[in-house]
């Protein structure tokens, strides 16, 4: 604890010091003076501890003096600083690095409120949809969600703020140095208190004793020996104040030369990194966004009563988020919807722009071709269809089309579709999407011919001429 000697009985041998916070006084015995009694000297600075009771003190002795140089040294570094503030998210983002790394991507933050809607609303539908991969991947999207909310507001503060938070506040010397300017104010503004009482009562004192006409008296003796020690005491307390004040002016230039010199270089390595991290922990967000939509809904095609409910409600288009939006916003009544309803309309816009497939219709007949792409285009209005006579037409290298699925007539042309599909993959490898083959097959089509197309890869089929079978095959691959 620290305080002032206030008070010193030579005779009786006792001291009284007043608690530089809270002018709290204790006496004491000068046995527990803890230095050279020369030291002893009026409104002293000293620093005391009491006894384990605190019913009196244990020691007294004047505080030590800090050195005149008051630079506050760097103790921990910038980077330091700035990784244990945001080390967490650094490894999580190292832990996710394939993902944010990944083409896989759904606005998460656009998706989020509609994509956990749905969730519930198919676990409704059919409780058999969730299972524990879902739930997991779920509950991992939440908690990752939820460590997003955290760091963003985190970032969120003006940067004089963090700057303070996360490296002022890790500086040792300079949050001692800050500790050092509130206790010299206090010290500043206890003494101003003191000398303003004392300048008032020597003032008071010197006016009685001008009055005094007793010069030869032993009273007036004794009050002249009282008023040259309140004098005294008076300069001395003025001498202690200017030091107070000169100590306080280094500190605070100390504390402000640090603040100033550090500054911009926290800035050029804070802003960065947090730009930085934001984008990967979206990049990470919109992944596994992308990952729960495609699982859910994968979960839901083979789903019966999803399908039955699709077909009872009279839903066109893909098994898929955007055909669900599209159901719901068709059925709200537009005159009673709000604000952040009006969001989910564009929303919509999103997911057809995000979710736009290339199909590719390769049929040897033309009426065929108009008549699929039409009952194609009413299914799903986004589909971009590229329809074609000729399957050779379609394996010129210098002009590779992104498709997401082909879908041909068992032989066109002359060429199967195994042939096109083998021919297609020679030509174009890794340049283009990997598509998925989908083959019209005759009706009287072999079983050994279906058999060996599983083998080679073509996974979907579809009678020619029925086009319920055909636009089913379409919404499980879509």
């Amino acid at each position: 604890m620290t305080g002032f000697l206030i008070g010193l009985n030579a005779e009786a041998k006792i001291g009284l010091i007043e608690q530089a916070h809270n002018k709290r006084r204790f006496e004491f015995s000068l046995d527990v003076w803890d230095a050279d009694f020369k030291e002893i000297a009026p409104n002293l600075e000293v620093e005391f501890e009491l006894t384990d009771d605190k019913s009196k003190v244990s020691f007294v002795r004047p505080k030590k003096l800090l050195k005149e140089d008051y630079t506050i040294h760097l103790t921990k570094s910038i980077k330091s600083c700035i990784y244990e503030y945001f080390g967490n998210v650094e490894e999580l983002m190292k832990q996710y690095e394939k993902d944010i790394n990944s083409e896989r991507e759904l606005d998460f933050l656009r998706i989020k409120r509609f994509l956990l809607t749905a969730y519930n609303d198919l676990f409704e539908l059919d409780s058999t949809i969730q299972n524990l991969p879902l739930s997991n991947l779920k509950s991992e999207l939440n908690a990752l969600d939820r460590e997003y909310d955290s760091f963003i507001k985190k970032v969120s503060y003006p940067p004089q703020y963090s700057y303070e938070k996360i490296f002022l506040s890790r500086q040792i010397e300079f949050v001692k140095n800050e500790e050092l300017m509130q206790s010299t104010q206090t010290i500043i503004k206890s003494a101003t208190a003191q000398q303003i009482a004392l300048g008032n009562g020597l003032k008071a004192a010197e006016e009685h004793f001008a009055k005094r006409t007793d010069t030869k008296s032993a009273s007036y003796a004794q009050e002249l020996i009282n008023l040259k020690k309140t004098r005294k005491r008076y300069v001395d307390l003025l001498h202690y104040l200017s030091e107070q004040k000169e100590k306080l002016k280094k500190i605070t230039k100390a504390h402000e030369e640090f603040v100033e010199q550090y500054f911009e270089e926290f800035l050029r390595d804070y802003l960065p990194l947090t730009k930085q991290l934001k984008a990967d922990f979206i990049k990470l967000l919109n992944a596994k966004a992308y990952d729960l939509d495609s699982l859910l809904w994968s979960r839901a095609k083979g789903s019966q009563s999803v399908r039955r409910f699709f077909v009872k409600a009279g839903i066109t288009g893909t098994y898929s988020s955007k055909t669900f939006l599209k159901y719901f916003l068709h059925s709200l009544d537009r005159n009673k919807i709000r604000n952040d309803t009006k969001k989910l309309f564009e929303l919509l816009k999103y997911l057809e722009t995000f979710s736009a497939k290339n199909i590719l219709l390769i049929q040897d007949s033309k009426d065929d071709s108009k008549r699929y792409y039409e009952f194609l285009k009413n299914f799903d209005k986004d589909l971009q269809i590229t329809t074609s006579n000729d399957p050779h037409n379609h394996l010129i290298v210098s002009k590779p089309v992104d498709f997401h699925v082909i879908v041909m007539e068992w032989e066109v042309k002359g060429m199967t579709i195994l042939d096109f599909m083998k021919k297609y993959t020679e030509v174009f490898g890794d340049s283009v999407h990997s598509a998925k083959f989908c083959a019209i097959t005759p009706k009287d089509i072999s079983g050994t011919l279906l058999a060996d197309a599983r083998v080679s890869g073509v996974k979907y089929y579809a009678t020619k001429g029925n086009i319920d079978q055909f636009i089913d095959m379409m919404r499980m691959i879509l």
